[in-house]
């Protein structure tokens, strides 16, 4: 993609946010983002040929960092706990970021209505990161000899480790009960549930 087109599609993505955000999914116009943008209605159509592509795109650019970060875990060079952890990290940077919450809590005000927000939520957001994750155990237990620890590449796996790093912080957060999220916050949740993680898939070869 040339630097300029490139440069236009994330004004117009970050346009398209503040306006999704603002005025939620149903009230936002491609008319008021192109007038917001600076340019023609046919000109944003020439980037996203729908308001459902534009929230599609806007999804996964939300996501860009943490897709680089889960990408870069290094499985290699560390122990499976570590890895694991550095996993949930990133994954839980994502999910708790303003932007995240945000778009969040809108899929799930508006997905009654329309539907078709909620499933582009889920595959472009919640599936994509459980692939990334699916990807990283599975690398695990590729390396590993230790007996049991094939489990790591089950189906459900990345699914089950993905919903313990959501339970507590990111509800607190999502609801309102805390308004963000430390650090160290962040840091505690993800050894606590690489810990359950191990614990419940391995049982007595874990203990």
């Amino acid at each position: 993609m040339p630097a300029g087109t490139s440069v236009r599609r994330t004004a117009i993505l970050t346009i398209a946010g503040r306006a999704f955000l603002r005025q939620g999914y149903a009230d936002a116009s491609m008319d008021g983002i192109a007038a917001e943008v600076g340019g023609s209605k046919s000109t944003l159509y020439r980037y996203f040929p729908s308001k459902a592509a534009l929230f599609a795109a806007y999804v996964e650019e939300i996501g860009t960092l943490t897709w680089s970060a889960l990408a870069a875990v290094q499985v290699e060079e560390k122990g499976t706990e570590a890895v694991l952890e550095d996993t949930a990290r990133a994954y839980l940077d994502l999910i708790l970021s303003p932007s995240a919450l945000a778009v969040t809590r809108l899929v799930m005000a508006e997905t009654g209505r329309f539907p078709e927000i909620g499933r582009i939520f889920y595959e472009r957001g919640i599936r994509r990161a459980e692939s990334q994750i699916a990807a990283i155990l599975q690398r695990l237990a590729e390396r590993s000899d230790v007996p049991g620890w094939n489990f790591l590449a089950l189906p459900g796996a990345a699914a089950h480790f993905r919903a313990l790093c959501e339970a507590g912080l990111h509800e607190k957060c999502l609801w309102g009960v805390y308004e963000s999220a430390s650090p160290e916050d962040v840091g505690s949740v993800a050894q606590q549930a690489v810990a359950r993680f191990l614990r419940g898939c391995l049982g007595q070869i874990y203990l």
